[in-house]
């Protein structure tokens, strides 16, 4: 896949050195990136840390991807990690505050199917925060809970239940005319 990539009426492509203040004015917003790993307010630890993605995104090791909107204005990120032969992870998902829903149901969309042709991964697995109950009730419709802790929820989606997904949330932002 060549980047960047216009799929969903938004504009994907991979992070850059140069992304490295939007990303931390996403992860340190106290409201929007509560159900995050916290990051450190320090915008030369945030360059290094892209840096080093760099060197795993060129393994095959790992995705970072920006969306925008047409006008390049920057809406969120989302990540693959932690890919193995039969799995991988999906996570660091953050949306700029103001974003309809739309915006989150199109960046999944754009994952997924990412995931699926570029990885060949068979399953999903994630973790949800358990207080983060807008995102629980979206992800309890397709994956399976595989295990819980004190603050998390584990999840895994297989590759039926991701096309399962797709389907679903295509129609919700292509409706039939």
């Amino acid at each position: 896949m060549e980047f960047p990539f216009c799929k969903f009426d938004l504009i994907f492509r991979l992070v850059e050195e140069s992304d490295a203040e939007f990303i931390l004015s996403l992860r340190t917003d106290p409201v929007h990136a509560r159900y995050l790993t916290h990051t450190d307010n320090n915008l030369q630890k945030q360059i290094e840390w892209i840096r080093a993605y760099k060197k795993r995104e060129k393994k095959r090791q790992e995705y970072y991807f920006l969306f925008s909107d047409h006008d390049y204005q920057p809406l969120g990120v989302i990540r693959l990690y932690d890919i193995t032969a039969d799995t991988y992870t999906s996570g660091s998902w953050i949306i700029k505050p103001g974003c309809d829903e739309f915006v989150s149901i199109k960046s999944d969309l754009f994952i997924s199917e990412f995931a699926a042709s570029e990885l060949k991964n068979k399953r999903c697995v994630f973790d949800v925060r358990k207080d983060n109950k807008k995102v629980l009730r979206f992800h309890k419709m397709f994956a399976t809970i595989t295990g819980e802790d004190e603050l998390n929820y584990y999840f895994t989606i297989d590759e039926e239940s991701v096309k399962r997904k797709v389907s679903f949330l295509i129609s919700i932002i292509q409706p039939k005319t």
